[in-house]
């Protein structure tokens, strides 16, 4: 079976099931507040799909383009699917679909924090599945994120034109993220 990618809009069976699984796995800092998520989703979003394999809802995910990258934004398997291969079958469909970079961001490895485990894990998952560590971190206001990659390297110039790409206009110029070199 094949993982399908479908455009999430309200009239979707599983519109109400993907908006709680967002609030679940992403943690306040990365979340768009749901009034303004409902808000976007009202006529459909660009780039924001539900997951499914066959007409079993698997997860979500949430990205974005810009030239020859993809940036996944936000990517979640449903509590009741984690640990049946659907990220990995999931990732898989995505290098299918794209001929192009593939990023993603999580949270970076620190000992210090509550959840580092978890952490640790998340990296395995995508490393396993053939991502690599970009060798930036991206400071947000609120936090620092890996950048990892799939396809090829990244440069600061074009993380710095994604982010500008993504808010766009006036935002795009006044927000962005600190592009941190990571010294290993």
């Amino acid at each position: 079976m094949s993982i399908k990618f479908s455009p999430l809009t309200k009239y979707d069976v599983n519109y109400s099931n993907v908006i709680e699984l967002y609030k679940e796995a992403f943690t306040t800092v990365r979340r768009v507040p749901s009034c303004l998520l409902r808000f976007m989703l009202r006529k459909g979003k660009d780039g924001f799909s539900v997951l499914y394999e066959s007409d079993n809802w698997i997860g979500l995910i949430y990205l974005t383009e810009y030239k020859d990258i993809v940036f996944v934004h936000f990517f979640a398997i449903a509590e009741f699917q984690r640990s049946s291969g659907y990220g990995s079958k999931v990732l898989d469909a995505l290098k299918d679909k794209y001929e192009s970079r593939i990023v993603l961001n999580i949270e970076e490895l620190q000992r210090q924090q509550q959840n580092y485990s978890q952490r640790v894990k998340r990296k395995a998952f995508y490393l396993n599945n053939g991502f690599i560590s970009s060798g930036f971190i991206v400071k947000e206001p609120e936090e620092r994120l890996e950048m990892l990659i799939h396809g090829g390297n990244i440069s600061k110039e074009e993380i710095d034109a994604v982010y500008k790409n993504l808010f766009g206009g006036i935002l795009g110029s006044l927000y962005r993220p600190k592009i941190i070199t990571i010294n290993n």
